[in-house]
């Protein structure tokens, strides 16, 4: 376990539609991270945990300002929500299974306790990006095969894991190429969800009870809205309104989720941003993680603190408290 305690500042806002009394103002608040993704804010630690995925680490950020990290030298981890009435114990994803880690456990592998493996019969895919819905049912989905810039298209699933179902858990969506960010309305009647590479937003019908998805269709479009990037991860607001990062577009755009309409637009200084979270004691602070991966030499000399977690401060929005997944007996599992 490593400590440290590291503000750097840098600010750089462009902010299109809306105007404020004051300008929203961006902190990089940890740098040195490979390919830094998945923020997960623990309102009952006051917490926020991330991972670098390509540095196989899970990291802590506490409200003093404090960072530590469990390494994970099994493979690559790419995602970290907590647990329930277990505080400092997690579900993280990493290769194609997901584990309980209880952060005060052992350093090492060791740590970590196998719940359940997805795409069996595909050994080059990954998990990727999740989240938990209002009931505690964790969403995640994988990746298909990556070789440089290439990507096995149409090779993953968005699945959803819960307490009675984690030795199978249940298929949402297939196929899917890279999926990404997720987030419900707050009356949890509909879901938001990308497959990065389809450049698009889309919305389904969402129950509840039984977490049966419908109607999916395109809310926004990086295309038609000419929107540079990719759509990578995503939260929402107290108003409803998307906070998406863009993976190559160098930004974080917030979207109207009723009309899909693109409100703002706040540049940050890494061009591949990768996922977004509020934190804070009020959910104020929009937490931003950014990846240095696959940047040349030149482009790292031009944007040093690429592979940074930045925070967006007096945007003038707040989220809502982070769902954390709910597993009884998790400690003893």
């Amino acid at each position: 376990m490593v400590l440290k305690n590291t503000l750097v500042f840098s600010v750089f806002v462009i902010v299109s539609v809306a105007s404020r009394p004051s300008s929203p103002l961006i902190k990089n608040v940890y740098p040195g991270g490979i390919h830094f993704e998945g923020p997960h804010w623990s309102t009952s630690e006051n917490a926020l945990y991330w991972v670098d995925i390509s540095g196989q680490k899970v990291l802590r950020l506490d409200e003093t300002g404090n960072v530590t990290t469990k390494d994970i030298g099994y493979g690559p981890v790419t995602l970290a929500v907590s647990v329930k009435d277990y505080p400092k114990m997690l579900v993280v994803a990493v290769r194609s299974g997901l584990y309980f880690l209880d952060w005060n456990a052992s350093p090492g592998d060791a740590a970590l306790r196998l719940l359940s493996v997805v795409d069996v019969g595909l050994p080059d895919n990954r998990c990727n990006d999740g989240k938990v819905d209002a009931k505690g049912r964790l969403w995640f989905g994988t990746i298909g095969k990556e070789v440089g810039d290439f990507l096995d298209k149409d090779q993953a699933t968005l699945y959803m894991v819960d307490s009675n179902n984690y030795q199978y858990p249940a298929v949402k969506v297939r196929p899917v190429s890279v999926s990404n960010g997720i987030a419900w309305t707050a009356d949890s009647k509909f879901m938001f969800y990308i497959d990065t590479p389809t450049r698009n937003i889309d919305v389904f019908n969402y129950d509840l009870d039984t977490g049966i998805l419908r109607n999916r269709r395109t809310l926004f479009s990086f295309k038609a809205n000419n929107v540079t990037g990719l759509p990578d991860g995503m939260t929402i607001d107290s108003d409803g309104n998307l906070w998406v990062a863009c993976y190559d577009g160098g930004k974080v755009i917030k979207i109207d989720s009723r009309a899909g309409k693109l409100i703002e637009q706040h540049k940050i200084k890494a061009s591949k941003v990768t996922s977004v979270m509020w934190g804070g004691r009020d959910l104020s602070t929009l937490y931003v993680t950014t990846s240095r991966r696959g940047l040349t030499p030149t482009e790292l000399a031009t944007q040093p603190e690429a592979g940074s977690l930045f925070a967006i401060e007096r945007t003038g929005s707040r989220g809502r408290p982070e769902n954390q997944f709910v597993f009884p007996g998790a400690d003893s599992y």
